[in-house]
């Protein structure tokens, strides 16, 4: 469905540093600890996730800063997670090899997340968040929504398990309550 991914250069930092103040529902998923998949799956009666593309590629210089690598491969994961056929948000994750060869390749339709808080290997590193501005994104996004193309809100983190690491952001539909 997309040629390339959505870019994540973003202006990024903590939730307290947040100019823009999201609304009070959206708030409570940018700041949640725990697992995004359960929190959207116990607000919701049919919960499922549609592959977008999974692509391995050469991670752009600010994604390949976050994960430690240079010049290396890692996949490319982008998804939309839907509650009640109505995508909730998107979501993107780079996957290193390292990642991969612990089994987060090929995961189809299920979610990655859920996988993640599942196996107490893998540690979740710090939130960041960020109210998006780039019209180029928020132009792709608004078409995958469905939605006006607004300012959407994003968080972010890093996953490790030793030297594996995997770098997810969701980006939230802001039309959705």
């Amino acid at each position: 469905m997309l040629k390339n991914p959505i870019s994540l250069d973003f202006q990024w930092c903590g939730i307290n540093q947040l100019n823009e103040k999201a609304p009070s529902w959206l708030y409570d998923r940018l700041v949640e600890q725990g697992s995004l998949t359960a929190l959207l799956k116990s607000q919701c009666v049919d919960f499922s996730v549609q592959v977008l593309s999974e692509t391995l590629m050469m991670p752009p210089a600010n994604i390949a800063k976050l994960l430690g690598r240079s010049a290396s491969h890692s996949l490319c994961r982008e998804v939309l997670l839907l509650c009640d056929g109505v995508p909730h948000v998107y979501a993107q994750s780079w996957i290193t090899v390292e990642a991969n060869e612990l089994g987060l390749s090929n995961m189809g339709n299920k979610p990655l997340g859920e996988r993640l808080f599942q196996e107490s290997d893998w540690q979740r590193g710090a939130l960041e968040v960020c109210h998006i501005q780039c019209s180029q994104s928020r132009k792709q996004l608004a078409a995958l929504f469905s939605a006006p193309s607004m300012p959407f809100f994003a968080r972010r983190s890093i996953f490790t398990n030793q030297n594996a690491k995997v770098l997810v952001c969701e980006i939230f539909n802001n039309g959705i309550e």
